[in-house]
């Protein structure tokens, strides 16, 4: 089962400042020491007010933090988007697993997504019995290549993308992944696998430029450092990274990880 809990992951908050006061305001409400009126045009502020006002230009340079957003797609449900930082349309795509929301999941690394190019990432096609909000994919690849498709350009990435995109798949999504980039190599041509189910297929992978293997600590460790070892021994240059004291389906430590992954099959995609 894929279904995403809240152990493990990152929890973001943003703290904005409560505001400024104008500074007739300030002149009205607290005025000079002893009392007498301020002269016309002259600003008085308190000294922590000067402060927060001498940092004001450090604080309209900060990025924005990341958001997920909900992007609808003709003929099918919302797409989740965390657009990238340098504003070209998301390189990377992402496929949950059995019985899961694909928006808790990238709610777990929208930062690292953002850094990254951003990431498109889109729920199963078929309901998950007495789950509302929670999905599962129908095993046709070619439908599920349309879907991303669709997704994507509605994103905005609506022309193939030179070098093709990373895909990004957790327990089923991870297989599904797998016959992706089988069926279509030059599309996908980069891959994170999460847990999967069943061990990968160095056959169907062999076109990756790079492959990063990954699971949860207490999961299917072994499964997936085995195929990152047999799949560099295939000549995909590959690594396995881990989740520290997660179980399957979970998360943890998000942005740490994903921002890893990325970064690792950005500087060792092959040619």
């Amino acid at each position: 089962m894929g279904l995403p809990a809240t152990t493990g992951m990152n929890l973001r908050a943003t703290l904005l400042p409560c505001g400024f006061a104008l500074p007739a305001l300030l002149a009205a409400c607290e005025g000079p020491p002893g009392g007498a009126a301020p002269a016309r045009g002259t600003e008085v502020h308190s000294a922590e007010t000067a402060g927060l006002l001498a940092d004001a230009p450090l604080r309209e340079k900060l990025p924005t933090p990341a958001a997920v957003e909900a992007v609808p797609v003709s003929g099918d449900a919302p797409a989740y988007v965390v657009r990238g930082r340098s504003g070209r349309p998301p390189a990377i795509v992402f496929l949950p697993g059995v019985c899961s929301n694909a928006s808790a999941y990238l709610h777990t690394f929208p930062e690292a997504a953002a850094a990254h190019g951003g990431v498109v990432a889109i729920d199963g096609d078929e309901p998950c019995p007495g789950v509302p909000g929670f999905h599962t994919f129908s095993w046709d690849t070619q439908k599920q290549h349309r879907r991303l498709e669709a997704a994507l350009a509605a994103a905005g990435a609506r022309t193939p993308r030179e070098g093709g995109v990373t895909l990004v798949g957790y327990s089923q999504g991870a297989t599904i992944g797998e016959k992706l980039v089988y069926a279509y190599p030059e599309r996908y041509s980069r891959v994170m696998l999460i847990a999967a189910p069943v061990d990968p297929s160095v056959a169907a992978l062999r076109s990756a430029r790079a492959a990063v293997t990954c699971a949860c600590s207490l999961d299917v460790t072994q499964r997936m450092r085995s195929a990152a070892l047999r799949l560099s021994a295939g000549g995909v240059p590959s690594t396995y990274l881990e989740m520290p004291g997660c179980t399957h389906g979970n998360v943890a430590k998000g942005e740490e990880t994903f921002g890893a992954a990325f970064a690792w099959l950005d500087e060792h995609a092959r040619q």
